[in-house]
């Protein structure tokens, strides 16, 4: 990493702060982190010796952050169309596909997937990725994954035991874990507890929570509770707990989220196409809770674009509350600045502030989709055109940590057709071998 500075000029800034601050300001990084934010001239004067990128026509933002991903399944991309998400169990050759990824056989198969996958996360501007493994061995395929792309992530693991961290593979302290409650059919009293434990012992937990009304039927009638008061019983209910979902939640409920703080993921696309239901997240944003995106599933989203995931949140909560539910900018914010919350980094990443990552994203200004780009009273179109116009292809250029990993559009350090070509040819092999 190197100890120059680097002043990236010309953009258009939303740098997400408190004061939400915008404008043709110039961003200045060194060692990975954002080191100044200053005027053009006045940047120049402060770092006469720094180098320079000209990011003029961009509009710069925070990295995007993924907060829900399940990697693996980018290769069975259609193969469960038309069924909702508890239908997944009746279909023969999507689960015989599951257990082939997760076995020595399939194993390359599951990279190409992982791979595949978290590559296109990042070229739609994705810096950081919270990944959950679907079959055995993919939380240690998409931590080696990050590494090699460079990205920001988060593993889970799943360990009905909830054993400490220290016991399991070396692999796994990084990136940073997260354990895995999974879903109210798994649960079991003795998973609970372990998970208590876990929490008291100030361990990050993530489950899908309340996704569905049969699950919440579920949990009532193996624990006499609906799933956030049964996590409340086990005292689970806490900033470090993340529930993705959380579509069928009632005041009460919701009430105890914020009381205790816990963060959630919204994956709106995934939820509508499932027939999950349209959860209330215009109540809880109201209400102080961390609302992140996840794209979730290539299954039930066919797609890995936290932009386009943040429209499909905007759009979804319209449906429910009404025209403007959540004003654009309060969506950019799910997708960066409440992912870094979500995920315990609100600290450092998620906002373009002095000494936070140098995490950043340009997307092209000069884009039909981007235009007009008005940015004066009485009319910003900015946000705007940014959540409900502009897609993953208009990302330009990547940072992560200070280190470029994607320019004009293009991976730096990886041959993206390869790996398209690659996950093609995967695609066609998973077949044959299922035949």
């Amino acid at each position: 990493m190197s100890d120059r500075a680097l002043l990236i000029e010309g953009a258009y800034v939303l740098t997400l702060d408190d004061a939400d601050t915008a404008g043709f300001l110039t961003v200045v990084t060194q060692r990975g982190r954002i080191s100044a934010i200053d005027a053009p001239a006045a940047a120049r004067l402060r770092f006469p010796n720094a180098d320079r990128f000209d990011a003029a026509g961009t509009v710069m933002i925070p990295g995007l952050i993924n907060a829900h991903l399940h990697p693996e399944s980018q290769l069975l991309k259609g193969w469960v169309e038309g069924l909702d998400l508890h239908g997944w169990r009746r279909a023969t050759h999507f689960n015989r596909a599951l257990a082939l990824l997760g076995s020595e056989e399939g194993s390359a198969l599951q990279r190409t997937a992982v791979r595949a996958a978290l590559a296109d996360c990042l070229l739609s501007g994705a810096t950081t990725v919270a990944t959950y493994g679907m079959t055995v061995g993919a939380d240690r395929v998409a931590a080696d994954a990050l590494a090699e792309l460079g990205l920001n992530g988060h593993v889970t693991i799943r360990d009905v035991a909830f054993a400490p961290f220290s016991t399991v593979p070396a692999w796994s302290t990084r990136p940073p874990r997260m354990y895995r409650l999974h879903a109210e059919e798994a649960l079991t009293e003795a998973e609970l507890a372990a998970a208590a434990d876990a929490a008291a012992r100030g361990e990050r937990i993530v489950m899908h929570a309340a996704e569905t009304r049969a699950r919440r039927r579920l949990a009532r009638r193996m624990f006499g509770a609906t799933t956030v008061r049964l996590l409340a019983r086990y005292g689970l209910l806490s900033p470090r707990l993340l529930l993705s979902h959380a579509v069928h939640i009632d005041a009460e409920e919701r009430a105890l989220l914020v009381e205790h703080g816990v963060g959630i993921v919204a994956s709106p696309a995934a939820e509508m196409k499932l027939g999950d239901g349209v959860a209330p997240f215009t109540e809880l944003l109201r209400a102080g809770v961390a609302v992140a995106i996840g794209t979730d599933s290539a299954l039930c989203n066919n797609g890995n674009d936290t932009l386009l995931e943040a429209r499909m949140l905007g759009l979804s909560q319209s449906l429910r509350y009404g025209a403007g539910a959540i004003a654009p900018a309060a969506l950019l914010r799910c997708a960066t600045v409440h992912g870094a919350r979500v995920l315990g980094e609100a600290d450092v990443r998620g906002r373009i502030v002095t000494g936070l990552a140098a995490d950043l994203v340009l997307i092209d200004a000069r884009s039909p989709r981007m235009q007009p780009l008005l940015a004066r009273a009485p009319v910003d179109t900015v946000c705007a055109n940014l959540i409900y116009a502009a897609t993953g292809s208009d990302v330009r250029a990547v940072m992560v940590a200070g280190q470029w990993r994607v320019l004009r559009g293009c991976l730096v350090d990886l041959d993206a057709s390869a790996l398209w070509a690659e996950l093609a040819e995967a695609g066609q092999t998973l077949l044959r071998k299922l035949a």
